[in-house]
C-alpha cells in the first residue's frame, strides 16, 4: 500500500490505496465500504471522487479498513482536516503537525520542500543573485532588506537540494532549468504565503526605496465579468512580455526586482 505520509490530499491517498489493493486481489469499492462499515457500497467511491467527504467517524473507519498503524492513522486524521481546511493560518498549522509525525516515522510529506521554498521571500531572490555573485557573504550584503548570513547559507542549501541551483567545477553557482511543480493543496498554501511576503515588501518599499528606484501605482475601476476576464488576459500577456524583456536584458550589472500584479474585488456585484 502507498505510504500515507507521501500525500497532501486524503482522497488521492484513498484512490491510490484502492487501486493498489484492486491490482493484487478482487478488491472493489463495495468490499472497501463493507470493511469500513458503510451500508452504501459506493460511498467511499464518491469520497475518492470528491463528491462526498469523510466525517470524523469515517476517518477512523477508513483507517481501520486500510490497516493503518497508530502513527499512520494519526497522520491520516490530520490529513483529512488539512484537505478540508480553507483558512491559510489553520492549514499551515495542520501541515506543520503532519511534518512532525512524518519526521518521527522517518518519512517525508510530499512537496514539503516546496513549502519551505515559498514561505521565505529571499529564496527566489537569492536564486537570481547567486550566479552573478562570488560568495554567500556578498549575497547577504546585497539583499534588501538585509538577511543574516546563516539564513543565506541555509537558503543556498535549500536551492541546491531542490535542484534550482547547482555548482559547476569551479564552484560557481548556476541556475538550472528545473521548475517547481505543485499539487493543489500545498501549492495554494505556499503561494499565498509567498504573495503575502512579497506584498509586505512592496508596502515597505514605499518608505525604504526612493521614487527613482520604484514604480508603484494602481487603478480602481468598475468592470463587468467580461471586462474582468479581458483584463486578466492582458495581465497574462504582460507577464509573458516582462519575462521576455528580462531574458533579453542581460548585462554586466543588474539588480533583482519584483513586480506584484494585483487584481481583486473591492465590492460585491452591483446591478445597474
Amino acid at each position: 500500500m502507498p505510504s500515507v505520509f507521501a500525500y497532501c490530499d486524503y482522497r488521492a491517498f484513498m484512490r491510490d490505496a484502492f487501486a493498489e489493493k484492486k491490482a493484487s486481489s478482487r478488491f472493489s469499492w463495495r468490499e472497501f465500504a463493507k470493511r469500513a462499515g458503510y451500508s452504501s457500497p459506493v460511498f467511499l467511491k464518491l469520497v475518492a471522487e470528491e463528491k462526498s467527504s469523510l466525517s470524523t467517524e469515517g476517518v477512523e473507519r477508513v483507517g481501520l479498513a486500510l490497516g493503518l498503524t497508530d502513527k499512520e492513522q494519526e497522520f491520516f486524521r490530520i490529513l483529512v482536516a488539512f484537505t478540508h481546511e480553507s483558512g491559510n493560518a489553520k492549514k499551515q498549522k495542520l501541515f506543520n503537525e503532519m511534518r512532525k509525525i512524518a519526521a518521527l516515522c522517518k518519512s517525508h510529506v510530499i512537496e514539503a520542500s516546496l513549502y519551505d521554498y515559498y514561505k521565505e521571500w529571499h529564496h527566489s531572490v537569492i536564486r537570481e543573485l547567486a550566479p552573478n555573485v562570488s560568495s554567500d557573504s556578498e549575497i547577504a550584503k546585497l539583499l534588501i532588506p538585509k538577511v543574516p548570513l546563516p539564513q543565506v547559507k541555509a537558503s543556498i542549501a535549500l536551492l541546491l537540494k531542490l535542484g534550482l541551483l547547482e555548482k559547476d567545477e569551479s564552484g560557481k553557482y548556476r541556475q538550472t532549468n528545473k521548475h517547481l511543480t505543485t499539487g493543489e493543496n500545498i501549492s495554494s498554501m505556499a503561494v499565498r504565503k509567498h504573495h503575502e511576503n512579497m506584498g509586505g515588501l512592496a508596502v515597505a518599499a514605499l518608505e525604504a526605496v526612493s521614487k527613482e528606484e520604484r514604480d508603484i501605482s494602481g487603478i480602481t475601476m468598475g468592470l463587468s465579468k467580461e471586462g474582468f476576464e479581458a483584463v486578466k488576459a492582458e495581465l497574462a500577456n504582460f507577464r509573458r512580455r516582462i519575462k521576455e524583456i528580462a531574458v533579453q536584458s542581460e548585462s554586466e550589472k543588474e539588480s533583482v526586482y519584483r513586480i506584484n500584479l494585483q487584481l481583486f474585488p473591492l465590492s460585491k456585484e452591483v446591478k445597474k
